[in-house]
């Protein structure tokens, strides 16, 4: 009987699944091997529109493979084609890069490749660049750097962690202003304390082990979700479409890898971001934690310096670190409105 009960289950998930099958490999991809890495672009969405977004995951070891089945996604992929990156040591990408491969400058010349390969494959695309977090400052690092700006025609900043020599400290000090209030209410005194008062050391954040130890504390605050209890659309797919898909359990395995041999606790590329001088759109959570506000500024007075007046500085009011999916709607206007203006 146990057979038979496993066998009509066997069959059940089999026509289940082929009937989900279809949606889930919509698009075309290609792979970008450089340096030890083999890394998967999946391309979605409006490619006869002549704009690729090149989507810059957050991290580094985070992933492009899940945010291209986010709702937000996929309303943008209506008006634009997406290219979502999995970058080395990241989501999908494959390969056995050698640690001294995970630098900055080396992920500069992986997102060449993918340029490159995007212009020659579609008849040379408008191309705006997407950078959330980590994202971000790789899009900044890139556009900074010789004339590669030249290839990319707008540039979209959200959140990004491109000077952790001063955003990380400021996140400690967010990190303390929440131990205290969930002090005041009671919550986890003990826990709270604790965190509280190691970031009052003032730790210094270009030592790894204090980062880890600062990351345990932050994710369980509100920095990356303002409101934890609000309802968001995240990404249209579940377990059983991961394994479905060109998606596997990797996703959340091969970012770990990285993470542990890429440190990024020393950089600092405000002054760098001068030498953009692209159209560009910033948007940050007035709340977020991981990057705070303060870094928002920072990150629009860098782009082209004090006098480069094409950009611009959106704000969502209540959003933190996840504005994309915390205020959807305006979020999607505003990427709109600039896309369509360049």
């Amino acid at each position: 009987m146990k057979t038979i009960v496993l066998f009509t289950l066997s069959i059940t998930f089999f026509v289940f699944t082929s009937c989900q099958k279809e949606g889930f490999y919509e698009g075309d991809h290609f792979f970008v091997k450089n340096a030890g890495a083999e890394m998967p672009v999946y391309v979605k969405g409006n490619v006869a529109s002549g704009t690729f977004i090149v989507f810059l995951h957050g991290g580094p070891g985070g992933n492009a493979s899940l945010p291209s089945f986010m709702p937000v996604s996929k309303e943008l992929e209506n008006d634009y084609a997406f290219a979502y990156w999995d970058q080395r040591g990241s989501g999908l990408s494959m390969g056995n890069p050698d640690k001294s491969t995970f630098t900055v400058e080396q992920f500069v010349a992986d997102l060449d490749l993918v340029i490159e390969t995007i212009r020659m494959r579609y008849n040379n695309p408008r191309i705006v660049f997407y950078g959330i977090s980590w994202g971000g400052a790789l899009g900044s690092a890139y556009l900074s750097t010789g004339n590669y700006q030249e290839k990319v025609d707008g540039f979209i900043c959200m959140d990004s962690g491109h000077n952790l020599v001063e955003g990380l400290p400021k996140s400690v000090v967010f990190v303390k202003n929440y131990a205290q209030q969930q002090i005041d209410k009671g919550v986890d005194v003990d826990y709270w304390i604790e965190a509280r008062d190691w970031c009052a050391t003032v730790p210094d954040m270009t030592v790894v082990d204090n980062y880890f130890k600062y990351d345990a504390y932050l994710t369980n605050t509100n920095a990356y979700r303002f409101n934890p209890d609000q309802e968001v659309e995240g990404p249209e797919v579940g377990a059983l479409g991961t394994m479905n898909s060109y998606l596997s359990l990797a996703l959340f395995f091969n970012g770990q890898y990285l993470a542990e041999r890429f440190n990024i606790l020393k950089l600092n590329l405000s002054d760098d971001m001068e030498r953009i001088k692209i159209p560009s759109l910033v948007i940050w959570g007035r709340h977020d934690g991981v990057n705070t506000i303060e870094m928002g500024f920072d990150a629009y007075n860098s782009i082209g310096g004090p006098d480069f007046t094409n950009k611009e500085m959106v704000i969502l009011e209540n959003s933190a670190h996840e504005g994309y999916m915390e205020e959807q709607d305006l979020f999607i206007a505003t990427f709109r409105e600039f896309v369509n203006s360049l």
